[in-house]
C-alpha cells in the first residue's frame, strides 16, 4: 500500500531543483513514451496532424469555462472538505509556493501538452476513452490513499477525454489542461483563499 507518511518524507528531502527535475524528467518520460508507443501502434504523422485541428471560436468555447468550473472545484474542495482528505503529501506546494510567473506558465505548458499527447492524443486514439482515462486516474499514484483526490483526478480524466470526442481536436484539451495548473499554481503561489497557509497549517 502506498505509504503517505515515506511520499512526505520523501518530498520533504528533495531540493527545489531536485524537485523541478524529477517533474521535468517525469513529462520527458511521458513525451518519450509517446514517441515509442506511437510507433508500435502505427500512428502515423498525417493522424497526428488531424487532431490538431484549430477553430478559435470552439477553443474559447470550451478550454476557459471548463478550466475555470475545474478550477472552481478544486478550490471549493481546498475550503470545503477536511485537509486531511485533500492532503497531497505537499508536492503541489512544494512546486508552487516558491516558482516565478514565468516558470509556472513553463511548467504548465510542459505538462498539459506531454500529458495529453500520451492519455488523449495516442493512447485514447488507440485502447479507447475508459481505458486511457483511468489510466491517466492510476498515473496519480500518490492519490490513491485519498479517495476525494482519487475521485476527482478520476473525473477530471473522464472530463478531458470527453471534451476531445465532442471537439475531435486535441488542441482543447491541452488548452484546458495548461490553464487548470496555471490558475491553480497562481492560486498556490500567491496563497489566494489561503490555500497554502491553511494546509501548511494542517
Amino acid at each position: 500500500m502506498f505509504n503517505q507518511m515515506k511520499q512526505q518524507e520523501l518530498i520533504q528531502s528533495l531540493s527545489q531543483r531536485e524537485l523541478y527535475l524529477n517533474l521535468y524528467l517525469t513529462q520527458g518520460i511521458f513525451l518519450i513514451l509517446t514517441v515509442i508507443l506511437s510507433i508500435l501502434f502505427g500512428q502515423t504523422f498525417a493522424e497526428w496532424r488531424d487532431l490538431f485541428q484549430l477553430d478559435w471560436i470552439t477553443l474559447l468555447f470550451w478550454s476557459v469555462p471548463v478550466a475555470l468550473f475545474v478550477v472552481f472545484i478544486d478550490v471549493w474542495l481546498w475550503l470545503k472538505v477536511p485537509k486531511k482528505w485533500i492532503d497531497d503529501g505537499g508536492i503541489n506546494n512544494r512546486i508552487f509556493a516558491r516558482i516565478s510567473v514565468p516558470h509556472l506558465l513553463i511548467v504548465s505548458i510542459v505538462i498539459g501538452l506531454s500529458e495529453e499527447l500520451l492519455f488523449r492524443g495516442l493512447l485514447q486514439e488507440n485502447i479507447g476513452y475508459v481505458a486511457s482515462s483511468l489510466l491517466f486516474a492510476f498515473m496519480h499514484v500518490r492519490y490513491l490513499s485519498k479517495p476525494v483526490l482519487f475521485i476527482f483526478v478520476t473525473a477530471l480524466s473522464f472530463l478531458l477525454g470527453w471534451v476531445f470526442i465532442l471537439t475531435e481536436t486535441l488542441l482543447i484539451p491541452i488548452v484546458i489542461h495548461i490553464l487548470i495548473d496555471f490558475v491553480l499554481g497562481l492560486i498556490i503561489r500567491f496563497d489566494f483563499f489561503s490555500i497554502r497557509s491553511s494546509q501548511e497549517h494542517s
